[in-house]
């Protein structure tokens, strides 16, 4: 008889624990958040909108230049509050290139590059199929004009995502660059 007690008692004790446990752990998975760059993709039709996110700082925004046909890539850094255009770099000179910033430190070739350390809470970006752009981040390249239509907006914003959010959202380069689902 003790030793059914004793046991009905261990097994309420271990069920209690094991409740405190998952209420424990369910609201540091509701509470953690979790820096990321969101890209969301509204494109002219409702079925090719898309959101996915990449977890690294640092990205890069390549295309070619609609009027001087060559590659312009911008470098942002991830901030609290927003986004931080660093460096850009070009290959050819024309109307609107920036020249009153200081060059930057780091030399690529074949192109001119300018520190601009302008701050944005976030990117609106039009992309084409005729200027290629892409967005780079660590090992990936998202070739994101061919993930969507032409002219088809992409919002790039800095945000904090639960756990909940990162499981119902894909990383990036897990999407297909061809655009098929």
């Amino acid at each position: 008889m003790m030793n059914k007690q004793l046991n009905k008692r261990l097994w309420l004790l271990t069920s209690a624990a094991l409740i405190v446990a998952l209420v424990f752990f369910t609201l540091w998975a509701v509470s953690t958040r979790q820096s990321v760059i969101e890209v969301r993709v509204d494109s002219v039709d409702e079925v090719d909108k898309k959101v996915c996110y990449f977890v690294e700082p640092n990205f890069q925004l390549r295309w070619i230049h609609s009027v001087e046909k060559q590659w312009w890539e911008e470098q942002y850094l991830r901030e609290n509050d927003g986004l931080l255009l660093t460096t850009t770099y070009f290959q050819n000179f024309g109307a609107g290139t920036p020249s009153t910033e200081a060059l930057a430190p780091v030399k690529k070739s074949g192109y001119v590059g300018y520190l601009i350390n302008e701050r944005l809470p976030s990117l609106n970006w039009v992309v084409s199929r005729l200027t290629k752009g892409e967005i780079d981040y660590a090992d990936h390249r998202i070739l994101i004009h061919q993930w969507v239509p032409d002219y088809s907006e992409v919002t790039i914003t800095p945000k904090a995502y639960s756990l909940i959010d990162r499981l119902n959202k894909d990383f990036c380069h897990e999407l297909p660059s061809d655009g098929s689902q």
